[in-house]
């Protein structure tokens, strides 16, 4: 039985050697597309030394499939020197995978020169011996074999104790498990490379191991497979950068939106409330000096600066209530949102509800309560309207918030003033919720904004 695998294997060399390289070709190729040199992961900095090991190891093993080709158009010095670029090349692909398991378990400098120490003095042995004159088969059989202990068995093991490090600290990152799960998987394929590609050393020089001789399967056969499901595992798993490239942004939106924020409410602080205060105080100082040639002026001018004070004061209540946490159901928190316009102000506001709106997450809500203040906000400032019509409707995997006015509508330059922040927010938010807003009217027709919110039900379902 053991002959027959070996016939098959062996006249089908040229395949085999074909997937070997290309599983570790595509190993290189994928790190190196997906590595991130901006990425604050501490697993980022060793994968350049992966890539190399991959990228190195196939090219290494492809020579095996190019050199016989070439030895039948150059002449031998020619094919020698090729043999002795391939034995340099393998060290030098055994070194990364060395360096690549020293920089997952350690950072010192002084242990990060061993894997190139050796290199260059392995790399020195070959050279020499091959000056001397020793068959380049000799040197490739010893050069191998020694690469492959000093390097690869090392290496592949103190990859695989690093990755189940790397799995256990983006774990308790709480970032999405079937990453840590595929560091994992990438873990244990390394040890059993640490196997197929650290114990299984040639014994002769056409690269037989004693798995040939006992089974008749070349070790190429598990060392592709171990190629093969290392480029699988470290694909799936650095999506990693991904995620964290999404989250880097949600951050970013969340920072600017919230700067645009205390930016509006410290402006506002400062043009209407700090005003309003100063103008009540001169209003009590001239109080002061009218109260006895003009008792009833006095009083008159006293009742506007109480009403001038409780405008204030709920001027402060509504931007106190800005900064703060959304606790209950949306719908909920906009009726009392609506009453509190309603009351505070000289607006009709008419709030409904149409469908079935979802249960969001306490981010979202509070997004969109805002966005509907802002609206309204808007609408009693700007507008002079006397009528505004919330709906809050919940479509399929949609949420709809209409907020429309019988002002004078949009001017005819459009709704954005010069220095007002009040409309970037609302496009801001929407950004922020992978949403959109529409700012529709004419001139005299009143003010319609349009709010649309795309939401799963089984992730915005839960908070």
């Amino acid at each position: 039985m053991s002959n027959l695998i070996a016939d098959f294997f062996s006249t089908n060399r040229v395949i085999l050697l074909a997937i070997y390289g290309q599983a570790f070709f595509t190993l290189g190729l994928s790190v190196a597309l997906q590595w991130r040199s901006e990425s604050r992961l501490e697993l980022a900095r060793s994968l350049p030394l992966l890539a190399a090991f991959g990228l190195g190891s196939s090219l290494a093993i492809w020579a095996d499939i190019f050199i016989p080709v070439q030895a039948t158009y150059v002449n031998p010095e020619i094919v020698q020197l090729l043999r002795i670029g391939q034995a340099l090349l393998f060290i030098a692909s055994f070194a990364s995978l060395l360096y690549f398991g020293i920089r997952l378990n350690w950072s010192g400098p002084r242990v990060t020169w061993i894997p190139w120490i050796l290199a260059g003095g392995l790399s020195l042995i070959v050279l020499l011996l091959w000056v001397r004159g020793l068959p380049v088969e000799q040197i490739r059989l010893w050069s191998e074999r020694l690469g492959r202990l000093l390097f690869v068995l090392p290496g592949a093991l103190l990859a695989a104790w690093g990755l189940r490090g790397q799995a256990m600290r983006i774990s308790a990152m709480r970032l999405p498990e079937h990453i840590v799960q595929w560091l994992r998987v990438a873990g244990f394929t390394f040890g059993f490379y640490a196997l197929a590609g650290g114990v299984l050393v040639p014994l002769s020089s056409d690269g037989e191991t004693w798995l040939d001789h006992v089974t008749g399967v070349p070790a190429a056969v598990p060392r592709a497979v171990a190629g093969c499901a290392l480029a699988l595992a470290m694909i799936q798993a650095l999506t990693i950068f991904r995620v964290e490239l999404q989250r880097l942004v949600t951050s970013m939106g969340r920072e600017q939106a919230l700067a645009a924020d205390r930016q509006r409410i410290g402006r506002e602080l400062h043009d209407g409330t700090i005003q309003a205060i100063y103008g009540a105080g001169l209003m009590l100082d001239n109080v002061l000096h009218t109260i006895q040639r003009d008792p009833d002026l006095a009083v008159q001018e006293l009742r506007a600066v109480m009403e001038s004070l409780n405008t204030t004061i709920e001027d402060i209540r509504r931007y106190i209530h800005d900064l703060s946490e959304d606790e209950g159901e949306l719908a909920e928190t906009l009726g009392e949102l609506t009453n509190e316009f309603r009351a505070s102000s000289n607006l009709d506001v008419d709030y409904r509800i149409e469908g079935n709106p979802p249960k969001l997450p306490v981010e979202v809500r509070t997004n969109l309560l805002q966005m509907v203040r802002e609206a309204l906000t808007n609408a009693r400032r700007h507008s002079g309207a006397d009528h505004v019509d919330v709906l809050l409707r919940g479509d399929p995997d949609v949420l709809r918030l209409i907020v429309a006015d019988n002002g004078r509508g949009l001017p005819p330059g459009g709704p954005f003033r010069p220095g007002g922040k009040g409309i970037p927010n609302l496009y801001a938010r929407a950004r922020l919720l992978d949403g959109r807003v529409r700012l529709l009217g004419r001139p005299g027709e009143g003010t319609i904004v349009e709010i649309e919110v795309p939401y799963q039900p089984s992730v915005n379902g839960a908070d």
